[in-house]
């Protein structure tokens, strides 16, 4: 029954910092960390990859400085999830003597990882599944991020090991920095996924503005709060997408809007209830 309670209030404080990680989506292998340049077309990379004979001659000091000035950084991240099998196969085994505890192990990580991922994701744009672009001025975040990511999950492997079960390996994380011609490259992989993110979410949106004359007060109250942090999410995301030279003022712009005239007819809602 504590288990039970705990596992509900973990849940609860995981819906909070969920935003950010639904608005991109959060899981998958540290194996997608490097880009594939060949697959995005051909980009200027200015001698990156050749041969030392086919390089561009050095360029005058102060220009090699600019090149080689960090201008973000890249966070790869691999988190340990609740589909592992000393949780999952009791949990899935009705017969199994743990199977209880062990759907309260797997939600109970769930929660924590969507913490964690919440956490990372507001460091940065995402470029792939598993990898963040992190703008220069968004590196103490990301460094305050990583370690209290590997906090959360010290912590967790403490609640398992009370629950019985085995312990999880700690997250992998790893900031990268990134000269300018590396950036370029980050940064066409993060504006095809947030173009792509938006356009979904301005899809979902205009379902969403045609169905609010049928909702219910109490609910009309939880979408507003919901809309309201969607809309400082997205402030902070067309501030870094800027920082990185990605232009997703137009579509920022649409969705706020639209979120807007959400809100104003959610609170109409409120008022008539």
């Amino acid at each position: 029954m504590v288990m039970e309670m705990e596992g509900k209030e973990m849940e609860a404080t995981a819906m909070m910092a969920e935003s950010l990680a639904r608005f991109f989506g959060a899981s998958g292998p540290l194996a997608e960390a490097q880009p594939d340049f060949e697959a995005q077309g051909p980009l200027d990379m200015s001698g990156a990859g050749k041969t030392s004979q086919e390089a561009p001659e050095k360029a005058p000091g102060g220009e090699r400085e600019m090149e080689m000035e960090t201008k973000a950084y890249v966070l790869a991240y691999d988190l340990p999830s609740e589909y592992r099998s000393d949780y999952y196969k009791p949990a899935t085994d009705k017969e199994a003597e743990n199977h209880a505890q062990a759907k309260a192990a797997m939600k109970l990580i769930r929660s924590y990882r969507i913490r964690a991922t919440a956490k990372l994701y507001a460091c940065g744009l995402p470029a792939s599944n598993s990898v963040i672009v992190v703008p220069t001025k968004k590196l103490e975040q990301a460094n305050k991020a990583v370690e209290e990511v590997k906090a959360l999950y010290a912590e967790l492997n403490q609640k398992l090991k009370e629950m019985g079960f085995p312990t999880l390996p700690e997250p992998l994380i790893c900031l990268i920095p990134q000269v300018e011609v590396q950036v370029v490259s980050w940064a066409s992989l993060a504006e095809r996924e947030i173009s792509r993110k938006l356009d979904n979410m301005i899809e979902s949106m205009a379902k969403k503005l045609e169905e609010l004359g049928e909702l219910e007060a109490k609910k009309a109250k939880t979408m507003r709060y919901k809309l309201k942090a969607q809309m400082r999410e997205l402030k902070s995301i067309e501030e870094m997408a800027e920082e990185l030279g990605i232009d997703v003022k137009g579509k920022v712009e649409l969705l706020s809007s639209m979120i807007a005239e959400a809100i104003e007819a959610l609170e109409a809602i409120e008022e008539e209830g």
